[in-house]
């Protein structure tokens, strides 16, 4: 029988190592183009189709007061950032005055809780509410009519507030409808409402899977009410967002008259090593702007400025025209808070 013969390879000998080497560089260029093509393909999904790998929601949810709505400014402060992030969907949801109980209640962390008169719906009219847990759409700054959606009893309805100058302050609930299964099943006639029931917030409910702007505080200091009232409200206001949680905590503004050697700078100061501490890489100060952050906006400061950035506050000329108001800021200062916010959501990858 023949027998087959077989060819040995010796790699130390030329012509074996030459070809050898041949045969690496082709295979290797091979894959490398292959390795690029799909690197290439992949980056181009990802540019086409952004939540391919992310789904996450991109939603920026803010909640506070005056600062959040952007009083003393041209728009909410979330408008804002939105010009920085500009993939990124806003929901703003700010009413000026409030203490940060009222706030945490309308981001859903402290749960709403009331009671209506006759104890259920009277078919589709308004049911007035005698008990609240919260008057979390009050403020004693105006008598606009604010109203939340959300549900009742397992009824999706509305809650308002109204204010009326001869009867004054009054909050009513009242069915509404939804979708096409409620408006055939028509609205409810006798359905209980138990008293001290939830009401569950639709837009708190919705923004628990996005990345919330948290800016709570300010009037409770300017009140001077309990610090750990704040804290609170923070902490359960934190506890009720989707895991994993995305966040960012603001610290409080100081006022005008809030300066370096004042009883207000060292309590707000206090206050604000505290929420640093409790929250980290999630917490955005508000100390004074830095010259890159002014020259960032185009902000050139005057002596006057650089005077007030050395007492520990913002620039006179990044406050409102109008002196007698000592909190908020003008579209220069919110910008610079907006920038914060804007490279806080990058640096955590939110």
């Amino acid at each position: 029988m023949k027998m087959k013969s077989f060819r040995h390879t010796n790699p130390s000998h030329p012509v074996e190592r030459g070809m050898s080497r041949r045969r690496f560089f082709r295979q290797s260029g091979a894959a490398a183009l292959s390795t690029m093509l799909l690197t290439s393909c992949d980056n181009l999904l990802d540019k086409i189709i952004p939540s391919r790998k992310d789904k996450r929601d991109k939603t920026l949810a803010f909640f506070g007061d005056s600062l959040t709505i952007g009083t003393g400014g041209s728009k909410p402060l979330g408008a804002w950032v939105s010009d920085v992030l500009t993939d990124r969907p806003v929901y703003n949801d700010g009413i000026n005055g409030q203490v940060a109980l009222s706030i945490a209640i309308r981001q859903g962390g402290v749960p709403l809780t009331l009671s209506v008169a006759g104890g259920k719906f009277n078919g589709a009219k308004p049911v007035a509410v005698t008990k609240l847990s919260n008057e979390f759409l009050s403020t004693p700054l105006n008598g606009n009519v604010y109203s939340r959606t959300g549900t009742l009893a397992g009824v999706s309805c509305a809650i308002t507030r109204k204010f009326l100058p001869e009867v004054g302050e009054r909050y009513v609930v009242e069915p509404t409808v939804q979708n096409d299964a409620e408006a055939t099943a028509g609205t409810p006639a006798d359905v209980e409402i138990p008293d001290d029931s939830v009401f569950e917030l639709a837009d708190a409910v919705k923004m628990r899977t996005g990345t919330q702007i948290l800016w709570y505080g300010r009037n409770d200091m300017t009140q001077g009410k309990p610090e750990d009232g704040i804290l609170t409200a923070i902490k359960s206001s934190v506890d009720y967002i989707a895991e994993p949680r995305r966040y960012l905590v603001l610290g409080i503004l100081p006022a005008t008259t809030e300066n370096k050697g004042t009883d207000g700078y060292a309590k707000v100061t206090a206050f604000n090593d505290e929420l640093a501490l409790l929250y980290r890489d999630a917490y955005v100060p508000m100390t004074p702007p830095t010259e890159e952050e002014m020259n960032n906006i185009g902000f050139t400061p005057t002596a006057g400025d650089r005077e007030d950035i050395q007492r520990g506050n913002f620039p006179s000329r990044m406050r409102p025209d109008n002196k007698s108001d000592e909190i908020h800021l003008n579209n220069s200062g919110y910008q610079i808070i907006a920038n914060r916010v804007a490279q806080k959501i990058r640096d955590l990858k939110y």
